[in-house]
């Protein structure tokens, strides 16, 4: 694993940060997670096993005094999954909406605010609709997005598609096992 760096050569107003594990930066655009984009991860994984991918980052970004916001995030097992990987969970926000739509919205005020370092959702299915809503509010932002959406596939790889502001999307299949990604 490589030490979290921010890389804001490419465009003043959005920055790269990296995942801290080296063959996801390898394979992502700029080197890392970039702001402004729409990072959605598919996976039929439990939530611990899909935040394996993400836990260096939130770790990072819960040091920086602004929220961890996740909507509609499994509960099961989940403070003790972060706290376990030192994120500081007195910066996470757990948002528990009653149905999709909530689930937008939450999503959308918590990328708008200012006040969030990264936005991770468990809204379900959404449409191009939806996705572009969600990608607006991400473009006004320096926070991170995440959409999960789980997958009935038995294979042990995570999808990740990553939407920038023109909706045009780079995929990686991460074999998590063999630390390969396609």
């Amino acid at each position: 694993m490589k030490s979290l760096v921010m890389n804001t050569n490419f465009d003043s107003n959005t920055f790269s940060m990296s995942s801290g594990i080296d063959y996801i930066d390898q394979s992502l655009a700029h080197g890392g997670w970039q702001s402004q984009t729409i990072n959605e991860v598919i996976s039929s994984e439990s939530i611990s096993e899909q935040l394996d991918i993400l836990l260096p980052t939130l770790t990072k970004l819960s040091q920086q005094g602004r929220w961890i916001v996740l909507v509609g995030a499994p509960k099961a097992g989940l403070k003790p999954l972060l706290e376990s990987n030192g994120i500081d969970t007195s910066r996470v926000l757990l948002v528990h909406p009653k149905d999709q739509v909530d689930a937008l919205w939450a999503m959308e005020q918590a990328l708008m605010s200012g006040n969030s370092s990264a936005v991770l959702g468990w809204p379900g299915e959404i449409d191009n609709r939806d996705l572009k809503r969600l990608q607006l509010a991400a473009k006004r932002t320096s926070a991170l997005t995440f959409l999960f959406k789980a997958t009935a596939s038995a294979q042990p790889k995570i999808q990740l598609n990553c939407y920038n502001q023109q909706l045009s999307h780079q995929h990686l299949s991460i074999d998590r096992r063999s630390g390969t990604i396609h």
